[in-house]
Formats: structure tokens, C-alpha cells, sequence
């Protein structure tokens, strides 16, 4: 009886995980259905997509392609360099405030790092309107500063906490064993601290380059001229400008618009969950 009850028990675990795998798959399906519908639509010319939407194109109109990289080719440079400037210093400031707070010791430091946390509390909407406040009184209206400047001293503060902990749980003998060999501070942070924290530091640049990437409404409310802006606004344009002239290009705009997060994410998502999962397992 005890083996009959335990195959029983054994066959409804594996019936309750089939459901549970059959559910997480549909849920992916419908996930990637918008994803398909773009790119299927980007091959297509207005007939086409006015005749049967959710048709596949009779034959792929590449030209679409050639109309949207042409308007926005120069918006993706843009966005390239924006955001890879804007993430190198997020790293410099989390890495070297991390360590700070991480290794060294000063007056009011408790309280400051209690501050820090206490910003990560506010929504990141509330600060639109100081922050466009200054960068019109620093006449960095209409300039790539006034993108960089807000999102790095944004998207330092989880950099900072971040790169914090993963420090603090170095040996400190390692630290110890750097002064005893003329090592200064400097040197602690350039040769052990940043080496070892190489998997949190990934985590960072990878999390913040998405959301620098993403962002929206930050980029349309402080960039004026269409050759200076970012692509996430520059598609918006496009679309106002196509209207129902070419649809195609429109979502072949959507495609190019989507593609460098996707490569990002295909080539850095190991480095990604390495740092999400450093330190969960100390030993």
C-alpha cells in the first residue's frame, strides 16, 4: 500500500508540473505575439496591412527597412553615444561612492548611506520638475548634458547600494594585506575592489543601459531639435510624420528601434544573473 500511495503521489507531481510547464509556455506565447506582429508587419506595404492585418506579406518589402534606418540612423548614433557616455560615469561614481561607503570610515556616513536609501523610496516622476527647474537655469536645455547629467545622478543611488555590498563582503584581509605592500587607497580600489565587484558592476551597466535606453519622457521634454534626440522619441516622430503613409516603415522603425536592447540582452545576460546571484551563497 505505502508503494501504491507514493506512485500515486509521484504521478499527480508529474501531472501538476506538465500543467505548470503547458501554462508558463502559453504565457510566453502571448508574451512574444505583439513581438511577431511588429516584425511581421514591418515586411508589409499599406494594402496589405489594410486588407488582412495578421496576414504574412506576400513577398518581404525590404525597402521598409531602407525608409526607417535612413530617418533614424542618426538618432541611433545619438542614443549609442548618449547612453554609453551617461553608463561609463554611473560606473565611476557607484564604483568609487560603493567603496567609500564600503571601506572607509567619516563622520555622518551611517546617516548619508540611510539618505541614499531613502531616494530609491521616491518615484522617479517626482523629480521631472526639479530637475527640468535646473537644466533650464544651467541653459542645458536642448543639450546631450541635460540627458546625461539627471540620468546618472539617478541611476547612481542603486549602483551605490549595490556596489556597496558586494565590497563589504570582501575579505578585509585582502585590503589588509594591500597596505602592508604600500597600497593606498586609491590603488585598494583600482586593484581589488573593482576586479573583484567586475560581476555587480555588469549588473549595473546592464540595468542602467536598459533604462537609459527606454527612457521616454525624460528625452522629450528636454530635447527640442529631432537631430539631437533619442531614438525612443525620434520612432514617436517618425510615426507622427508616416501617419498612415507607410505603416510598414513605421514598424520597421519599431524593429531597428528594438534590436540594440535585444543584442544587449543576448550577449550580457549571463553577466547579468552572475551579478544578481553574487554573494547569495557564502562558503
Amino acid at each position: 500500500m505505502t508503494i501504491l500511495r507514493k506512485g500515486g503521489r509521484h504521478a499527480r507531481e508529474q501531472r501538476f508540473q506538465l500543467l505548470v510547464e503547458l501554462v508558463m509556455g502559453l504565457i510566453t506565447l502571448l508574451a512574444f505575439v505583439p513581438i511577431l506582429v511588429m516584425l511581421v508587419t514591418s515586411f508589409k506595404t499599406n494594402v496589405e496591412i489594410y486588407h488582412d492585418f495578421f496576414a504574412l506579406p506576400k513577398r518581404p518589402h525590404l525597402e521598409n527597412y531602407g525608409d526607417a534606418f535612413r530617418l533614424l540612423f542618426r538618432n541611433m548614433l545619438n542614443t549609442i553615444g548618449v547612453v554609453g557616455l551617461a553608463v561609463v560615469l554611473t560606473l565611476v561614481l557607484a564604483a568609487v561612492s560603493g567603496f567609500v561607503f564600503a571601506r572607509l570610515d567619516f563622520p555622518g556616513k551611517r546617516l548619508l548611506y540611510l539618505l541614499l536609501l531613502a531616494l530609491m523610496m521616491i518615484p522617479g516622476n517626482l523629480y521631472f520638475a526639479p530637475n527640468y527647474v535646473l537644466i533650464q537655469k544651467y541653459g542645458l536645455f536642448n543639450t546631450w548634458w541635460a540627458l546625461i547629467f539627471p540620468w546618472i545622478s539617478g541611476g547612481q543611488i542603486l549602483g551605490i547600494v549595490l556596489c556597496r555590498n558586494s565590497i563589504e563582503q570582501l575579505p578585509a584581509d585582502l585590503f589588509e594585506a594591500a597596505r602592508l605592500e604600500g597600497c593606498g587607497e586609491l590603488g585598494e580600489l583600482l586593484y581589488i575592489a573593482v576586479p573583484l565587484a567586475k560581476p555587480i558592476l555588469s549588473t549595473v551597466a546592464v540595468m542602467q543601459m536598459v533604462g537609459y535606453y527606454n527612457d521616454f519622457i525624460w528625452p522629450m521634454m528636454v530635447i527640442e531639435s529631432n537631430t539631437r534626440q533619442v531614438i525612443t522619441v525620434a520612432v514617436r516622430v517618425f510615426t507622427n510624420a508616416q501617419g498612415t503613409v507607410n505603416i510598414g516603415s513605421m514598424f520597421a522603425g519599431y524593429v531597428i528601434a528594438t534590436l540594440p536592447i535585444l543584442v544587449l540582452f543576448l550577449f550580457t545576460s549571463r553577466l547579468y544573473m552572475e551579478g544578481m546571484t553574487a554573494g547569495a551563497v557564502k562558503g
